[in-house]
């Protein structure tokens, strides 16, 4: 099955973007960008854009983090108009047990979002906030 490519249409059929209606909230769960059917004569497809920030998300998964930061670049130098690289960055640190990182990439990321308001729906930067109080929470944890 294919996922949902940030810019297609919703599914959900409300006309806006996909990453600005449902694919605000299934970030927030870390649901998985698939659709349960596509509308019928509709055909998602991925861009060039979307492939390269998946990636990134499944070399973390696949614990390919060496590798990583080089796909992080590429977002960084091929799509500056987009914040993908920020957080994908965050998560990598993540994974790699740089916490403090992650949260200052987190913050990086709403920065960007606050900076270029047009780009963003309002509502996207509630994750990244979550975020940074979860990584937060963790520290406080750590002795």
């Amino acid at each position: 099955m294919t996922k949902i490519g940030r810019n297609q249409p919703c599914p959900c059929g409300s006309g806006r973007k996909y990453k600005r209606c449902c694919g605000q909230r299934d970030r927030a769960a870390h649901v998985p960008a698939v659709p349960a059917e596509a509308p019928e004569g509709y055909r998602w497809a991925e861009t060039d854009l979307d492939r390269l920030s998946n990636s990134v998300a499944s070399l973390v998964d696949e614990g390919r983090l060496d590798e990583v930061d080089a796909a992080c670049e590429q977002l960084r130098t091929r799509y500056p108009e987009v914040h993908d690289w920020l957080m994908r960055k965050a998560v990598v640190c993540e994974a790699r047990g740089e916490t403090k990182r992650a949260i200052e990439y987190c913050q990086h990321t709403i920065a960007w979002m606050d900076a270029h308001p047009e780009n963003v729906d309002p509502e996207s930067r509630k994750p990244f906030h979550e975020d940074i109080e979860r990584l937060r929470t963790s520290l406080r944890g750590v002795c």
